[in-house]
């Protein structure tokens, strides 16, 4: 299990439990580009998991995959509910439509997102998640930041979503002052989300 030092109470602190070490990295690199997230730890096991979610500072967010090699991870929602407050899961399932939540795990829930479109679904249901002081990108600042990961330059975005290439960069600016990064940093953070995309199909 890898761990980072405490934040704020201001930030929700993010334990993420996938298995695939890959798939594990680049949603980590994703999920630490969202505005008022913290990725604070992250485990492939069961037992990893719940042992973050006992300690003293359990995660106040925790991004789940259900089929974990030593057990079910929904034994890892249940350690966090009991030692959280108020916690919640967003649970990833290959099969989320077929997902069935046991009734008393139902009030963690915050969604379930199926892998094969995790980015997509993760930021939607991550906006009802965050504090109300963290800014979420808009829906075309989105649009945008999937094209900059696919390597389009600002004339190729313009062209791709009839915008004037003045406008592109003015979403570039507002992107990045959102995510709190420089213009290269932009570019290397949209490009991991391009190859989790990648990943999943």
């Amino acid at each position: 299990m890898t761990a980072s030092p405490s934040t704020t109470a201001q930030v929700l602190r993010c334990l993420i439990v996938e298995d695939q070490v890959m798939f594990l990295q680049l949603l980590r690199s994703m999920l630490e580009a969202v505005p008022g997230l913290s990725v604070v730890a992250s485990a492939t096991t069961q037992a990893d998991a719940i042992a973050f979610c006992r300690s003293d500072d359990p995660p106040d967010l925790v991004i789940l995959d259900l089929a974990l090699p030593d057990g079910d991870g929904l034994a890892v929602a249940q350690a966090l509910a009991e030692h959280h407050p108020n916690p919640q899961v967003v649970v990833l399932s290959g099969q989320a439509s077929s997902f069935v939540c046991p009734a008393a795990l139902q009030p963690l829930i915050a969604g379930v997102v199926d892998k094969t479109s995790a980015f997509h679904q993760l930021t939607s249901v991550l906006e009802r998640c965050l504090p109300q002081s963290a800014e979420p990108l808009t829906p075309r600042q989105q649009e945008i930041y999937g094209l900059i990961g696919q390597g389009l330059t600002n004339k190729e975005i313009a062209k791709t979503t009839n915008l004037s290439i003045a406008t592109v960069e003015t979403h570039r600016k507002a992107i990045a002052q959102k995510l709190g990064v420089s213009g290269a940093e932009l570019v290397r953070q949209a490009s991991l989300l391009g190859r989790l995309n990648t990943a999943e199909s």
